[in-house]
């Protein structure tokens, strides 16, 4: 939100001035013939200035003129973000739908008692290595699937099976000469044109630089886009005012662009085995509050290091945001995280960003640049899968926000949860439930002096399934729709608010080896 705590203050000083002035011009015509009437002219002037000085007179006229005026993204520091969160969001959704399209289809499960019961069967350990897919064993399925190809090498759907398994443990050099084999025998058409495709796979996973893509078009409908405070009004130096007019809580829809570009290249060094790097664009254009457009440009590159169980991926990153047709804001900064692999099940993550905030005056907020300063933040956390189908994330974190004016400086705290649930058939659904706690560092007298103390809360689900459902030929394809309820509690009625959000979005990936 535009602060006024500017134009009173030099209002004020512009009025103390005034006084100061005339004081030094009756000094000087103490000595005028005419000196008690113009003294007197100059006492009724000064008289003015004492009484809009000790009065309320210029506030109040100046709070009833902000009060009909439109709420000119008050939670700024939100909206600044949803670009980026809308990014990593997407691109989870994106991961989860090549991860569910991966996963084997439900069938009989066979537990190892029945096949040491008959071992020689080739159909139940063929059962029973699908079995061990499902419960995410794939080093366990590989070995079973090289017993039954050692005792009837012709089982041209166990071959098949088998190359996909370590095409999933990314041994390509062994997936590439299973599919070979799998062209001297005789297949039916599908298990044919399933090789064909796997075999197309290893051939562009084999190469060392990989270039892919993503668009992503849908729209998004908020309840309170404007982000009006509950109480349906606002306070100007703890003056309690009625919203009106365009400040009133409004909903709106917005209509949602995203594309991105990334490319990698796999190094023959095993510590340092990837360099990676990726541009990205979002833009929302709203239906009615115009003032809330945005447009982002997102670049980041960095490596990958790997030691034994431990993965380090450092990153350096740029962001260049755009509100209402004007550049706001510019981040330079860089990310580190660090992942280390407890178990089969488990991963431990921390990670550490630190970005400095170059934010630009526009039209709608001219007081933009008191923003201005660093952002580091702190997350740990742990990712637990807790069957094939399941995978339970918890984190906390700490961050601090710097900034030229204290009032827009905070510390904060998070703690989030977050739920990926594979389907089947390609579908998923990816839940979460995060809160914040921002203390701020001074309070912004011109809105109130109660030092500003928000919690937020967001609770969001994602349902996603590609399209193949509905033809093959659109596999490329993935449609998600997503709920997301915020909630803001805080000392400072202004940014006490709550919004629902609904969004459909279609996406479609691609990706090439060069």
């Amino acid at each position: 939100m535009m602060t006024c705590a500017q134009p009173w203050i030099a209002l004020r000083r512009v009025l103390y001035h005034c006084r100061a002035a005339l004081s030094r011009l009756r000094a000087m015509l103490h000595c005028l013939q005419f000196r008690k009437a113009i003294q007197r002219f100059i006492d009724g002037i000064a008289a003015i200035c004492d009484d809009l000085l000790m009065s309320n007179i210029i506030l109040i006229f100046l709070a009833l003129f902000l009060a009909g005026t439109p709420l000119r993204a008050q939670d700024i520091d939100k909206e600044v973000k949803k670009p980026a969160r809308a990014e990593t969001e997407q691109k989870e959704a994106e991961r989860l739908a090549a991860e569910a399209a991966k996963r084997a289809a439900p069938g009989e499960e066979v537990a190892y008692e029945q096949v040491l019961a008959d071992p020689d069967n080739v159909r139940l350990n063929y059962g029973f290595a699908r079995s061990q897919v499902r419960r995410g064993d794939i080093k366990g399925a590989a070995a079973t699937l090289e017993r039954i190809l050692l005792v009837d090498p012709k089982q041209g759907e166990v071959r098949l099976f088998y190359a996909i398994v370590l095409y999933r443990l990314d041994n390509m050099v062994e997936a590439k000469a299973q599919l070979d084999m799998l062209k001297k025998l005789t297949l039916p058409q599908a298990l044919r044109d399933e090789a064909d495709k796997y075999a197309k796979a290893v051939e562009q996973r084999v190469k060392r630089t990989h270039l892919s893509g993503s668009l992503s078009l849908g729209f998004e409908y908020d309840t309170n886009r404007n982000a009006a405070p509950a109480s349906g009004r606002r306070l100007f130096s703890d003056t309690p005012l009625n919203l009106t007019g365009s400040s009133k809580r409004r909903d709106d829809t917005s209509l949602v662009f995203m594309g991105n570009v990334g490319v990698r290249r796999n190094l023959p060094c095993q510590s340092v085995p990837e360099i990676f790097g990726s541009f990205a664009y979002y833009q929302a254009e709203q239906t009615l509050a115009k003032n809330l457009n945005l447009k982002a440009y997102s670049a980041q590159a960095g490596g990958v290091y790997k030691a034994g169980r431990v993965k380090l991926t450092p990153a350096a990153l740029f962001d260049h945001v755009q509100l209402a047709q004007s550049t706001f804001l510019r981040n330079r900064g860089a990310d580190l995280r660090l992942d280390y692999r407890l178990n089969q099940k488990t991963n431990l993550f921390f990670s550490a960003r630190d970005v400095y905030q170059d934010f630009v005056p526009t039209k709608e907020i001219g007081t933009a640049p008191d923003r201005t300063g660093i952002q580091v933040d702190f997350t740990a956390g742990a990712d637990n899968i807790l069957n094939p189908a399941m995978k339970l994330g918890t984190s906390i974190g700490h961050g601090f926000k710097h900034a030229t004016r204290d009032f827009y400086a905070f510390d904060r705290w998070t703690a989030g949860v977050n739920h990926t649930w594979l389907l089947g058939r390609g579908a998923f659904l990816l839940s979460s439930f995060n809160v914040n706690y921002d203390l701020y560092r001074a309070p912004d007298t011109a809105i109130s002096v109660a030092l500003r103390k928000d919690t937020a809360m967001r609770a969001n689900a994602t349902l996603g399934a590609p399209l193949a459902v509905l033809h093959p030929r659109l596999q490329d394809l993935v449609l998600t729709f997503t709920y997301e309820y915020y909630h803001a509690l805080s000392t400072v009625e202004n940014y006490a608010y709550s919004n629902n959000k609904v969004a459909a979005m279609l996406n479609y990936r691609w990706e090439v080896g060069l």
